[in-house]
């Protein structure tokens, strides 16, 4: 004789299966009719109204319009028309630097809602005052939104520095002070959060594979070279960790003469700097063909005002003698490029993060550059996520954790969050 508590099983898992094919098929997409649900499922349209009525049920799914967005047939009586509720939840992603820190709150198809920046006045501000303004900015961007801390699903912090499962920064990072802080609980304290923390050139990696310049490419490179050289490493379509997630480190760099893990961007501010300054500590009289005179005119003779982008900006309006240093700032990223081809020979490297936005000053350079050491070089790329590129990717990555926990798991839609 059969065992009843079989059949229920048998049952319940019927019911999960069912839910989660409509579940799949409304978040790819807009509202959708019970005929199109039908259709996209293969399901009869009594099993598709149970399965919507369950994920109604759970918080997930809404019953909208009739006329919400579908093309069912208007005639005789209308086909119910159900919605994923995105805005059912929220995740959070943070990317914390030197000098800024950003946060995005969207909602569950990972579009934006909210969003803050601040910038910290001083970069070698200690660790805990650092957190103490990431949490202030965290919470304000919630606040923007309009929700409380229990309306956010999962928060990914991005940041320097190898990190390891439990959250926290060891190994080497661009942070003052940052070194051994345990941001998962640091970030989680106090608001109930589920947080996790990722190495930010990793994070950059997940976002140009999923809405940057890498998307559907298997093996690529993607370079964050703003202040420091690091690099997210995508093979066979997986992220490469390594043990302990140190795959990505450049330290070979150590080994070869005048090679710095330096970024471009901070090369390029500091040698410009020094390109400015020259000519002034010398008294030298400038004619409009003098070394370094568009740059020099950008930033009015103050070498203090010198930034990256003054530095792009004189080698687009023809400074020569920027042209060159831009060449010196790219000579450690072309070697990183190069070692890691011979290697993993990728298909695409990507330049990321804020100098990406000079991707046509950037980009022939350090082809000519990686050329002159290698015969095969890789496509390059300037991503179209610049200064986003981390933020993005911790959105995506919250997105997989909430995926994981709530929406595969088919699990009750948190208090606080129901329609």
């Amino acid at each position: 004789m059969p065992s009843t508590s079989r059949d229920v099983a048998d049952t319940a898992y019927v019911r999960r299966l069912n839910a989660q094919r409509v579940l799949t098929a409304l978040r790819a997409g807009s509202a959708m009719s019970a005929s199109e649900l039908i259709s996209a499922t293969g399901m009869s349209r009594p099993t598709v109204h149970a399965a919507a009525r369950h994920l109604i049920d759970l918080g997930w799914v809404a019953e909208a319009a009739a006329d919400h967005g579908t093309s069912a047939p208007r005639r005789g009586r209308p086909s119910r028309v159900f919605a994923f509720r995105a805005d059912a939840g929220h995740v959070l992603g943070i990317d914390v630097g030197a000098h800024t820190a950003r946060a995005v709150l969207a909602d569950l198809r990972g579009e934006s809602v909210a969003e803050r920046q601040i910038t910290f006045d001083d970069p070698d501000v200690e660790a805990r005052r650092r957190i103490a303004l990431v949490r202030d900015l965290a919470a304000g961007t919630v606040h923007d939104a309009g929700f409380g801390p229990g309306h956010v699903l999962s928060v990914c912090v991005g940041t320097s520095g190898t990190i390891s499962e439990a959250g926290v920064v060891r190994v080497r990072t661009g942070i003052p002070g940052f070194l051994d802080v345990d941001l998962r609980t640091a970030m989680a304290e106090g608001f109930g959060w589920h947080v996790t923390v990722e190495n930010d050139c990793n994070l950059a990696a997940v976002a140009e594979r999923w809405r940057g310049t890498a998307a559907g490419t298997e093996d690529f490179l993607c370079l964050l070279a703003g202040e420091r050289l690091g690099v997210g490493v995508f093979t066979g379509g997986t992220l490469l960790r390594g043990h302990h997630n140190k795959a990505r480190d450049l330290s070979f760099l150590k080994l070869m003469p005048g090679a710095t893990l330096d970024g471009i961007g901070l090369l390029a501010r500091r040698r410009g700097a020094e390109l400015v300054a020259g000519p002034a500590r010398r008294r030298t009289a400038r004619t409009p063909r003098a070394a370094a005179a568009v740059l020099h005119d950008l930033v009015d003779g103050d070498p203090e005002r010198v930034d990256a982008e003054a530095v792009f900006r004189a080698v687009r309006e023809g400074d020569k003698a920027a042209a060159g240093i831009l060449d010196q700032a790219l000579d450690s990223t072309a070697r990183a490029v190069a070692t890691l081809s011979m290697i993993l020979a990728p298909e695409l490297v990507v330049v990321s993060g804020a100098v990406a936005a000079a991707g046509d000053v950037l980009l022939e350079p350090l082809r000519r550059a990686v050329g002159r050491i290698v015969d095969d070089v890789p496509r390059l790329a300037a991503s179209p996520l610049t200064h986003r590129a981390v933020v993005t990717g911790a959105l995506h990555h919250a997105l997989q954790h909430t995926e994981g926990r709530y929406l595969d798991a088919l699990a009750e839609a948190p208090s606080g969050v129901r329609p």
